[in-house]
């Protein structure tokens, strides 16, 4: 296996592992089954990275190939496979919420140790990467402390687990899914053409959030498969169209019925 980068628009960068790939091809960047990606973006005094997402030791290292700025790392959220040997950063960015999820705290948590020195992201911030601006958007729901990044230059939304194309939900805190879907429209009047989430390297165009608004109300109330987690119990899933093609959308659900 060996890390690979693209440039996905100008200055932001894919990196992810050539292990795999979404249809047999290691690099292939068409929609097919999941893949695992972070996100290099480069500004004129520094880049930011986001999420520790490919489960391979150098990652650190790897993005000093890319980029001989000085990088930030910037976690979209804190579930185990998207901090992988986060212990190679001396800081990183996320939002509190998510915090327990780096103490070891829940499903789908691992404590980090030594744990980086975490700076706290809200809401409404702007993260100024030297003549490139990106819009922190906080989005609870996959976890209470999911955000995503809105290039301001690209027109470009990194999405993390939230605009996608597959949506685990509910085992972080539960959010009403009728508020998530408020929150998803709103994101649908933001100034972005294109999403690029954590496990698909395609581009989503921003309708997506409307198939995913459409699926949450319409087949999630009536989705009978069930995926059980041992001692935590079930989560109902449903899948709507195939996996090839960029409508598609995937969704296990566990909490409360709506």
């Amino acid at each position: 296996m060996a890390f690979f980068h693209t440039e996905v628009a100008n200055g932001i960068y894919l990196i992810s592992s050539d292990l795999g790939g979404p249809d047999g091809g290691g690099r292939s960047m068409l929609p097919g089954k999941a893949t695992a990606n972070s996100y290099l973006v480069e500004g004129r005094d520094k880049a930011l990275l986001f999420d520790s997402a490919v489960n391979e030791p150098g990652l650190a290292q790897y993005v000093q190939t890319v980029t001989d700025k000085p990088v930030m790392p910037v976690l979209s959220h804190g579930h185990i496979d998207h901090i992988y040997y986060l212990e190679d950063f001396p800081e990183v960015w996320l939002h509190p919420a998510d915090l327990p999820l780096l103490r070891g705290k829940g499903i789908g948590s691992r404590r980090v140790k030594p744990m980086p020195t975490v700076h706290e992201l809200a809401d409404g911030d702007v993260i100024d990467l030297g003549g490139r601006l990106l819009d922190v958007i906080h989005i609870p729901g996959h976890t209470m402390g999911s955000v995503l990044l809105l290039d301001r230059d690209t027109r470009v939304l990194l999405s993390g687990d939230t605009g996608t194309r597959r949506l685990l939900y509910g085992i972080s805190g539960h959010v009403p899914t009728e508020a998530f879907c408020r929150q998803l429209h709103a994101l649908e009047s933001r100034p972005f053409d294109w999403m690029y989430s954590a496990h698909d390297r395609c581009a989503l165009p921003k309708d997506h959030l409307h198939t995913m608004i459409d699926a949450i109300q319409n087949d999630l109330p009536t989705a009978k498969r069930v995926f059980s987690i041992p001692f935590w119990g079930g989560l109902r899933c449903f899948t709507r169209g195939k996996e090839t093609e960029l409508s598609y959308f995937d969704m296990a659900y566990w909490g409360k019925r709506r």
